[in-house]
């Protein structure tokens, strides 16, 4: 008899251990399940407002204005650390140190190396990027009477206008030409000019040929004031009234580069500016 009930009792206590470990099972998974439902609600926000700035950001991006404006802006980045004079004056002047005339050498690096950041990667973005016609952005000469008329008249107009402001702004005389080293003799000078025109063609083609073309389908006429504001941005260095008129010079290039289809015809106004006040300055000076 004693056996038997030490056998029940043994039997009752196994069966409370379980029942308690069972209890305390339960009660862990419960604790576990409460605090993963915890933390699911707590995330859920967080993931709902993710996807909500994802649907209102991310969705219906147009291919080709993204591509045209973000690349502007990483290539103006690279041409503004790249393609400088201080660029070449840290890492590439010592290279130079026994050259004669190596203080015109910066400024052959900064016109040579623009026709890399300005024409051939814009090119690439078109090419690859994009996937247009590059002839599409410009690079062609039509409608030649309005574009060599734009070229001739405002040559024409423009003279006046220099060596008026030769006269009533010094800041003119001391800043042009950009390199003196240039006016030391004529051979230096051409050589000078046409690297010049080299970085003028590459500064047209970026504005009024890779922005203004690339944004002309989904901003139409915007697109170039879109073009005018970085344009106008990066004549920060000149002198103020240089720098203020070129807000309506992108705004004048911009509508003759879309009349024309062609950035080229801007390129050489712009060009034959930049030569004729480099010749005035230069006479200005020695007369």
């Amino acid at each position: 008899m004693p056996e038997t009930l030490s056998l029940r009792q043994a039997e009752l206590h196994n069966n409370g251990s379980t029942a308690v470990e069972s209890l305390r099972e339960m009660c862990y998974t419960n604790r576990v399940s409460d605090e993963s439902g915890a933390i699911e609600k707590r995330g859920k926000p967080v993931l709902d407002w993710l996807q909500e700035q994802k649907r209102k950001y991310l969705h219906g991006w147009d291919r080709r204005p993204t591509i045209i404006l973000l690349g502007s802006s990483v290539l103006l980045t690279v041409h503004r650390f790249g393609s400088r004079r201080k660029f070449f004056h840290t890492y590439l002047a010592k290279y130079f140190v026994n050259y004669p005339l190596r203080k015109i050498f910066p400024y052959y690096y900064w016109f040579w190396t623009s026709a890399i950041t300005l024409i051939l990667l814009p090119a690439l973005v078109v090419k690859f990027g994009v996937r247009d016609q590059i002839r599409d952005y410009g690079f062609r000469l039509t409608h030649g009477k309005l574009g060599w008329g734009f070229v001739l008249g405002g040559w024409i107009l423009m003279s006046p206008l220099m060596l008026l402001a030769l006269q009533l702004f010094p800041a003119f005389q001391h800043k042009y030409p950009l390199s003196k080293v240039a006016a030391t003799s004529w051979q230096v000078f051409i050589l000078y000019q046409i690297s010049y025109g080299i970085y003028m063609l590459s500064w047209e083609f970026f504005f009024r040929g890779f922005m203004l073309f690339g944004l002309e389908k989904p901003f139409g006429n915007y697109s170039i004031l879109i073009q005018t504001i970085p344009f106008a941005l990066m004549h920060y260095s000149k002198p103020f009234v240089e720098a203020t008129g070129s807000i309506a010079g992108g705004i004048l290039l911009g509508i003759v580069a879309l009349e024309t289809r062609s950035f080229i015809y801007g390129a050489v106004i712009h060009w034959l500016v930049a030569l004729t006040m480099d010749v005035l300055a230069i006479m200005w000076r020695s007369g």
